[in-house]
């Protein structure tokens, strides 16, 4: 059986020490074959406190461990019994719900990004193409349309032509500041 990707509920601020927990058990019980990589997307961000530039990480899915695993029942049993674990995402206890090749990608590529532009590329998905008629939902120009002109994956935002006063006008837009027009 092949190794497919799964979320663990966890304890919020918790997750790094329950990743280690988990790894700990699963070794000491010899089972640590059927796991392969355990993930915690964060984010690197740097701010000024106090005069200084500050470094530290934000957890991108608080409560959330993404383990790379073969579903087994001994291995569930180990996961489960680990303190701070609350259990896996899906319905069914003894058969956790398995990410979509898609999704298990996205993840991966977020939590290996080499640069914050990388990372923001791989969190933020542009639903538009080019041509595309768009409806602005929030801001100076709510509630007009226009023609997506632009992409820009690395930032997250879009080039909106829009007519105003019988004129093209460009307008830099934030994906969530547009919807596709009906």
């Amino acid at each position: 059986m092949a190794k497919r990707w799964y979320v663990i509920k966890a304890v919020s601020g918790r997750e790094s020490a329950i990743k280690e927990l988990i790894h700990a058990q699963l070794k000491g019980r010899k089972l640590d074959q059927y796991v392969g990589e355990m993930l915690i997307p964060a984010e690197r961000i740097t701010e000024v406190k106090r005069g200084k530039k500050v470094s530290s990480e934000r957890k991108l899915y608080p409560g959330y461990i993404y383990i790379e695993m073969e579903v087994n029942g001994n291995v569930l049993d180990v996961i489960n019994d680990v303190d701070g674990v609350t259990g896996f995402l899906g319905a069914d206890l003894r058969n956790p719900d398995p990410l979509t090749a898609d999704e298990a990608e996205r993840i991966q590529k977020i939590a290996h990004a080499q640069s914050p532009d990388e990372q923001r590329q791989a969190l933020v998905q542009i639903p538009f193409n080019l041509e595309d008629r768009v409806k602005v939902k929030e801001g100076t120009f709510a509630g007009m349309e226009g023609v997506v002109a632009e992409i820009n994956p690395q930032k997250g935002e879009v080039r909106v032509m829009i007519t105003v006063f019988g004129r093209q006008t460009p307008v830099w837009l934030e994906v969530w500041q547009a919807e596709p027009a009906v």
